[in-house]
């Protein structure tokens, strides 16, 4: 078994017995010994096989993403990336740069466009974006992924036509004479994606490859993640895990969570395949109570302010949400519920109150608008739940939450520190590709509540954490998701040696270490599993 040290440490290991910490020594992916190096090597030396010198860099419990898509990480590296478009001219001109490229007759995918940060916001016409793709199918995900642009030639493809009736889960936008006007929203989208022609298996492989060293290379050591319904199926999201972990080598630790149109198929699927251990892991079962605040189709208790009359979508009636929750528990399940609107809330813990439980906490995906009745509801199902925050939203959203949510509830949206305060568990993730997958980047927004390098206060800031909070929510606080805080999330003996090592010290110096900090190194399992100059030689 390879034994080795890490030497030249800025350590921080959540661990109150002791704080700070120079050198530690990993035998077997495990840490063995956490102290100062002349202490370890009085010890080990002996023992040692090869030594890692950070030189100073600081080093952490590795980083955990409890909630993120890293299919769609993928995928969106192999798509049109409208990330960041500031304009509907922006976006049609990119669009017809990626129809030139393509044949005819191709579809022409892409995601992460907001027409919040355009100039105008106003999404392009069905007929827009016919001309832009030039007699292509299209369809552009929108950056929360509960709104869609298609085009004419992609509601023919999927047999839809001009005029579909609205499914009970999703709507279609229309124009004056009742067609759809190109938007679409949540599951309404459901029979054009199916039209798309489906991906090859090896285009699967490495569009989840491509998620996942993302992951690593933003100092990411584990990731509470949601594939079953882009892969069609728990069996073949499970087997492309265990293929790239186990036969090529990808160390990332995942937490596959399962959507709810898969739990039968889950269930009876795990006797066949490999079994779940320390590096690919079942999780909750993914349901869905509302859609965004982005796309006005988060469920909320009254109108939005910008369009009265107007509440947003509930995904499915409060006593079918509760049937699916103790299904869920009744099969050994945990529940995991996206939930942003209050309305939305309020009908989830009314699932958790009544559906039983389970090993693993339940969770609450978002809970981006709350109210103080449902904090203390929350307060009651202690840690039976954790609420599963998206610390970036407080930045992407409050440039125009106010117009959809007006001043009054301006205080419970994105409320970190209520819940922190409540004793509520809190973990944290990015939702990504939604927000941008660095956890550094959502360490900032819930220390400063306002965008990288903006000038100015931040968006209620009553509502920031201090830099500690914020960085355990993605280390220990992940790690309580699963109940895997006894060996992850801390760095001390006998813990797993997923260690993030960074170039700043993001919990001493000042707020701008936190944008300027790089990964030097991710290491999973005691092994180096990214490397900034792409070489591990150094660990001799």
């Amino acid at each position: 078994m390879a034994v080795w040290m890490l030497v030249g440490a800025n350590g921080y290991t959540f661990n109150p017995r002791q704080p700070r910490f120079d050198a530690l020594i990993v035998e077997d992916g495990v840490i063995i010994a956490v102290g100062e190096r002349q202490e370890l090597r009085l010890q080990l030396g002996a023992r040692l096989d090869a030594v890692l010198d950070v030189e100073g860099a600081t080093v952490l419990p590795g980083f955990v993403d409890s909630h993120l898509h890293v299919s769609a990480v993928g995928e969106q590296a192999m798509q049109l990336d409208l990330t960041g478009v500031k304009s509907q001219h922006e976006l049609l001109q990119r669009v017809r740069e990626r129809a030139s490229a393509l044949p005819p007759g191709a579809w022409l995918l892409g995601a992460g466009w907001d027409e919040n940060r355009f100039d105008e916001a106003r999404w392009p016409s069905r007929q827009e974006l016919d001309e832009a793709a030039g007699g292509r199918p299209l369809v552009l995900t929108r950056i929360c992924h509960h709104a869609y642009l298609v085009n004419t030639e992609a509601l023919w493809k999927s047999g839809l036509g001009l005029t579909p009736p609205d499914p009970k889960d999703g709507r279609f936008v229309r124009d004056e004479r009742g067609e759809v006007a190109g938007l679409v929203h949540d599951n309404a989208i459901l029979p054009i994606l199916r039209a798309i022609p489906p991906r090859s298996r090896s285009e699967d492989k490495q569009m989840l490859r491509l998620g996942m060293e993302a992951a690593l290379a933003n100092g990411i050591t584990a990731v509470h993640t949601d594939d079953t319904r882009t892969f069609g199926g728990f069996a073949a999201t499970w087997t492309l895990y265990h293929e790239l972990i186990r036969q090529d080598g990808v160390a990332l630790r995942v937490h596959q969570l399962v959507d709810s149109s898969f739990l039968t198929e889950c269930r009876r699927a795990l006797a066949d395949l490999p079994a779940p251990d320390e590096w690919l892991e079942v999780g909750a079962i993914k349901l869905f109570a509302d859609g965004a605040l982005g796309a006005r189709t988060a469920w909320l208790a009254a109108d939005y302010t910008d369009v009265p009359g107007w509440r947003g979508i509930p995904v499915c009636s409060p006593e079918e949400l509760t049937a699916r929750v103790r299904a869920a528990h009744d099969l050994g399940f945990a529940a995991a519920v996206h939930a942003i609107g209050d309305a939305a809330l309020d009908m989830t813990l009314t699932a958790f109150e009544q559906g039983g439980g389970s090993s693993l906490p339940d969770r609450i995906v978002h809970a981006e608008v709350v109210r103080p009745d449902l904090v203390r509801r929350m307060q009651a199902l202690g840690e039976r739940i954790i609420v599963d925050i998206q610390p970036r939203f407080a930045v992407s959203d409050f440039p125009w939450v106010e117009e959809r949510l007006g001043p009054a509830r301006l205080s419970g949206v994105c409320a970190w520190r209520t819940l922190a305060e409540a004793g509520i568990g809190l973990c944290g993730g990015s939702d990504a590709p939604v927000e941008p997958i660095n956890p550094l980047l959502g360490i900032h927004a819930a220390v400063t509540r306002r965008p990288p390098h903006a000038k100015g206060p931040g968006f209620t800031l009553s509502q920031v954490l201090d830099r500690e909070t914020a960085v355990r929510l993605f280390t220990q606080g992940a790690c309580r998701a699963n109940r895997r805080e006894a060996v992850k999330g801390v760095i001390r003996p006998g813990a797993w040696a997923d260690l993030t090592v960074l170039s700043r010290d993001v919990l001493a110096e000042a707020e701008d270490a936190l944008l300027e900090a790089r990964v030097l190194w991710t290491v999973v399992g005691g092994r180096v599993a990214y490397a900034h100059n792409g070489r591990t030689e150094r660990l001799r």
